[in-house]
């Protein structure tokens, strides 16, 4: 593992409270003096790095999808997916997914809130973020639903509708959850065992809403 030198632990901290901040407030409520307060540096050092708030907003963003990405592809590396059919394997991903989703679930507000409000930065961020390999894990994905449908493991599904609505059902409760608890008077009591239940749920949703059923 690569240490840190202090002025690299320097920007990330800045980038963490930031994070934090925007999370909470917005970047149109957001100040660089509230930012620097929380990363416990001065205003200055702020601008030294990252020269302005959009700046800082954008970098910020980048560093939370990067983290995003290294950790999913970091999953599927431990995996071994070798003769693994595509029910099966589209499980794996979506218990990944979701164990991924499930741990960055505080920054969760930071990234929705980028996606509605600057739609444009964040296609150009995660653009020059992919490179050459960037579009792998989608094309995967996608080589999988289109075989499993080819070998009659899938019904003849539309493979990117799946895919969205996949990493949709993944997210939804953590967007959804005020209105949950407000309208289905949602109570929960014991988070891990609800999100346990919330991911069986997903399964089972997307299994018998994509499997090709065979006479019994």
């Amino acid at each position: 593992m690569t240490s840190r030198t202090p002025e690299t632990s320097q920007r990330q901290n800045i980038l963490d409270a930031a994070t934090a901040v925007f999370s909470e407030q917005g970047i149109n409520g957001a100040r660089i003096e509230h930012i620097a307060r929380k990363a416990g540096v001065n205003k200055a050092l702020v601008y030294y790095y990252f020269g302005s708030k959009q700046e800082l907003y954008k970098n910020a963003i980048k560093n939370q999808f990067q983290e995003l990405f290294d950790e999913l592809k970091s999953y599927f590396e431990q995996e071994s997916f070798t003769d693994t059919n595509s029910v099966d394997f589209l499980k794996q991903f979506v218990r990944i997914h979701f164990k991924v989703v499930t741990k960055r679930f505080p920054h969760a507000r930071f990234l929705i809130g980028a996606l509605v409000d600057e739609p444009k930065t964040v296609q150009t961020i995660i653009r020059d973020m992919a490179g050459d390999d960037g579009h792998a894990l989608p094309k995967l994905l996608l080589g999988v639903i289109e075989g499993g449908i080819a070998r009659g493991e899938l019904r003849p599904v539309n493979p990117k509708q799946l895919i969205i609505s996949m990493l949709g059902m993944n997210l939804i409760y953590f967007i959804a959850k005020p209105i949950a608890e407000v309208f289905m008077a949602l109570n929960v009591e014991d988070e891990e065992l609800f999100l346990e239940e919330r991911l069986t749920s997903v399964l089972d949703l997307l299994l018998y809403g994509i499997v090709e059923r065979r006479p019994s």
